[in-house]
């Protein structure tokens, strides 16, 4: 029955509120979770909807508050210091399992915004990649005082340009992305040793 399985995979995704991230937030000692990474993310879309030309708003939200959905079940990969080994198949697993939850309709559509995702063919889905590798560069400023990541994993500045560089290519996430690099560095969010470059 949908009604049914609709519920069981509304229960089963609760756990995403329990998927910790290596980001802090702004409360001593919590790291931030997953589902508010999520909607932190899909906010910041929804701020930038009048400056996005010729994309499916919805499916563009869609796909921010999904992507992650499959970390239940394959956990998340901090891309510095994490096991990033077979990350993508095991994400795609995950997805296969969990959406085998949902009734056929919804199981096809939220696969198919995650296979999109994953392609990064689409305008849309790689807004959203974009944008997503924006979010630990705010959180690490929103905690800078106490807890950047960067520092306590040794994670240089350099390093993150290497990282990071490849998903902008000019626009307005790239505007987003120099503001906070150029902020992050001059705040002493990176590990101290090349931090001051």
């Amino acid at each position: 029955m949908e009604i049914e399985a609709t519920i069981n995979f509304l229960k089963e995704i609760e756990k995403f509120k329990t998927c910790e991230r290596t980001c802090q937030t702004t409360r001593d000692g919590r790291a931030e979770s997953d589902a508010e990474h999520s909607w932190h993310l899909a906010v910041f879309l929804i701020l930038l909807e009048n400056k996005l030309d010729n994309i499916d708003f919805a499916k563009l939200l869609k796909i921010a508050l999904i992507h992650d959905l499959p970390e239940i079940y394959a956990g998340d990969t901090n891309p510095y210091r994490g096991d990033t080994n077979n990350k993508e198949e095991k994400e795609k697993k995950a997805a296969e399992r969990l959406f085998s939850m949902l009734p056929e309709s919804a199981a096809k559509d939220l696969s198919s915004l995650f296979d999109e995702y994953i392609d990064q063919k689409s305008l849309e889905s790689r807004i959203v990649k974009s944008a997503d590798k924006l979010m630990p560069l705010i959180q690490n400023l929103c905690t800078n005082e106490r807890h950047s990541s960067y520092r306590k994993l040794n994670v240089e500045y350099g390093e993150v340009l290497e990282y990071m560089n490849k998903y902008f290519s000019g626009g307005v996430l790239e505007k987003f992305y120099q503001s906070l690099l150029s902020e992050a560095h001059d705040n002493g969010v990176f590990s101290e040793s090349e931090s001051k470059a």
